[in-house]
C-alpha cells in the first residue's frame, strides 16, 4: 500500500513541534524537532513491504497549496495525520482538505495524545476521519494497515476507536510494547535532516528515544497516555547502533535523548555512557532528569560520554506549590541538582512553570528569586496548561478555570486559566516579564554570547536566534 505520514501545517503558518508530550510552536531559540515517532513508523512500514512518504508540513511544505501537489503527487492510499491538542483543530481541517482534494487517500488516521484521550470529541466532529489511534502508536498502526490491506475488520485491532452508523467503537486497549528494540532503528532518510539544527551553532541534531514511561504523577503532565507509567528502556545494543548509523549514513554527531526521564534507570544510562566511549562515538548530545534521580558520579559519566546539557524540571521555587502538582522533589534538591551539574562542567536548563492553581502574585516573586539563584544556564518559562488527560484538566473543568475552548491557546506560551486570584491575562503578562528579566541580567548576556558566539559565523545564526527568541516569548 502506499501510506504517507503527515505532520500538518498551520493554517496561520506558524511552526509546530508535536512530538509526544511536546506540542508547542518552535522552541525558544527558533528549532525544530525532528520527528523522531513519524520517521519510526514510517521505517517500520517500509520494513513491512509498503510505499511511504513523511512529510513535515511545518519545515517542508508550510502552507496548504504545496501540500495537495506534493500528495497528489504520491497518490497514496491511506494517511496518518500527526496531532497535537494547541494543533488539533489544523489537524482535522487537514484531514478534510486531504480526503476532499486527493482522490487517491481513501483513509485518514489521527494519531497522538489529544486523540487519544478526546477521540470522541474528534470523530464526532469531522466525519471525515476514519479513525483514532489511541495510545503508544506504532504497533496499533501497522496492524491497522494490515486490517485494511486484507480487507479484514478493524474490530480485531487493539487502541483504535472510528464511527460505526455514527456511534463511537471503541477497540480492546493495547498494552504498551514491552521490548522496545521491536521498533525499527529510525531512517531519517525520510526527511531533509538539514532542517533539523540547534540553536547559535546551526548544527544539524537528531532525536533519539532511549526509554518510555514514567512512574510518577505529576498533576500537569499526559506523558502517561502515551507512554504509560511502567519504564521501559531500549537495549544499549541496539542504540548504540543507531547512533553510529546516524553518525556514518547520516553526518549527525549533536543528538537530544528524547524521554520522559533520561535518568530513571542508573545502570542503563552507565552502561549506555560506556559504550559510546568504547566505540569511541564523538557525539554531542543533551538530555533531561528528575533533580531527585542524580548524584555525583552519573554526572560525571554522562559528561564523559558527550552529554553537555542536561534539563531539570525545577517547575516552581515554592515547596507548598511543588507539593501540590505532586512533583515529589525539594528545593534543596533542586539547588544540589544544579550543583552538581555545574561541579560536573555541564551545562543547565531549568523549566518552570507559573499559573499553578495554587500561585498567587507572591509565590510566582518567590519562585523568580529563587531561579535566580541557581547557577543556571538557560531557563524556560511556561505558563500551566491543563492539558486533555491530566489531572488539572479534570481539576481546572470541575472548578470552571478554563476560559477558553480554542485549542491554538492551548500551549505553554498562553494561559486558558482564569482563577479567581489570579488571570490569564495576568499569567501571560508575568511569564513575559520573567523572560525578559532573567535574560537581561548581565550575567546571563555575558554567558550567552561567551558560550555561542566562538566564530564570526555564529554571529548572524545568534541574531537570528535572538529575533525568533522574542516572537517566542
Amino acid at each position: 500500500m502506499k501510506i504517507l505520514l503527515l505532520n500538518p501545517p498551520r493554517r496561520d503558518n506558524i511552526v509546530m513541534v508535536k512530538e509526544g508530550r511536546c506540542m508547542q510552536r518552535e522552541g525558544a531559540w527558533g528549532y525544530v524537532m525532528s520527528p523522531v515517532t513519524m520517521v519510526t513508523i514510517a521505517t517500520m512500514l517500509k520494513e513491512d513491504g509498503h510505499e511511504v512518504k513523511v512529510i513535515d508540513a511545518g519545515v517542508d511544505a508550510n502552507n496548504f497549496n504545496k501540500l495537495i501537489s506534493i500528495i497528489n503527487s504520491f497518490a497514496p492510499e491511506i494517511v496518518f495525520i500527526n496531532t497535537s491538542t494547541t494543533t488539533i483543530e489544523d489537524d482535522m481541517f487537514s484531514s478534510k482538505f486531504v480526503k476532499t482534494n486527493c482522490p487517491s487517500v481513501k483513509i485518514t488516521v489521527l494519531f497522538g495524545i489529544h486523540v487519544s484521550v478526546l477521540y470522541e470529541d474528534v470523530l464526532k466532529s469531522e466525519n471525515l476521519i476514519d479513525f483514532c489511534i489511541i495510545g503508544e502508536p506504532e504497533i496499533t498502526i501497522r496492524e491497522l494497515v494490515i486490517a485494511l490491506k486484507n480487507n479484514s475488520s478493524v474490530k480485531n485491532v487493539n487502541g483504535l476507536a472510528f464511527l460505526e452508523n455514527g456511534k463511537v467503537i471503541k477497540t480492546e486497549d493495547r498494552g504498551f510494547i514491552k521490548n522496545l528494540d521491536e521498533l525499527p532503528i529510525p531512517d531519517w532518510s525520510f526527511v531533509n535532516t538539514n532542517n533539523y539544527r540547534l540553536p547559535f551553532s546551526g548544527e544539524k541534531f537528531l532525536l533519539v528515544n532511549t526509554n518510555r514511561g514514567c512512574p510518577y504523577r505529576c498533576t500537569f503532565c499526559n506523558a502517561y497516555v502515551y507512554y504509560g507509567r511502567i519504564p521501559r528502556h531500549r537495549s544499549v545494543d541496539h542504540i548504540i547502533k543507531e547512533l553510529k548509523n546516524d553518525v556514518e549514513k547520516f553526518k549527525v554527531t549533536n543528538f537530544m535523548i528524547w524521554t520522559e526521564e533520561f535518568i530513571l534507570d542508573k545502570p542503563f544510562v552507565k552502561d549506555l555512557c560506556k559504550a559510546i566511549i568504547k566505540e569511541n562515538l564523538k557525539i554531542k548530545w543533551v538530555c533531561n532528569s528528575r533533580v531527585d534521580a542524580v548524584d555525583e558520579d552519573i554526572l560525571k559519566t554522562i559528561k564523559e560520554a558527550g552529554c553537555w546539557n542536561i534539563a531539570y524540571g525545577i517547575e516552581s521555587g515554592n515547596q507548598e506549590i511543588l507539593d501540590a502538582i505532586k512533583k515529589q522533589i525539594t528545593l534543596e534538591q533542586i539547588r544540589r541538582a544544579v550543583l552538581l551539574a555545574k561541579k560536573a562542567n555541564l551545562k543547565v536548563t531549568g523549566h518552570v512553570i507559573i499559573g499553578f492553581p495554587e500561585d498567587t502574585y507572591e509565590t510566582i516573586k518567590k519562585t523568580e528569586k529563587f531561579v535566580n539563584s541557581l547557577d543556571l544556564d538557560f531557563v524556560q518559562y511556561y505558563c500551566a496548561m491543563p492539558y486533555p488527560g491530566t489531572e488539572l484538566y479534570e481539576k481546572a473543568k470541575q472548578n470552571g478555570w478554563i476560559n477558553s475552548n480554542d485549542w491554538k491557546l492551548w500551549e505553554h506560551n498562553f494561559s486558558v486559566l482564569d482563577y479567581p486570584h489570579l488571570k490569564a491575562k495576568d499569567i501571560m503578562r508575568l511569564r513575559t516579564s520573567l523572560f525578559i528579566r532573567y535574560y537581561l541580567q548581565p550575567k546571563i548576556i555575558i554567558r550567552t554570547l561567551k558560550s555561542f558566539i566562538k566564530k564570526p559565523k555564529h554571529i548572524p545564526i545568534f541574531i537570528k536566534n535572538l529575533k525568533e527568541f522574542f516572537k517566542w516569548i
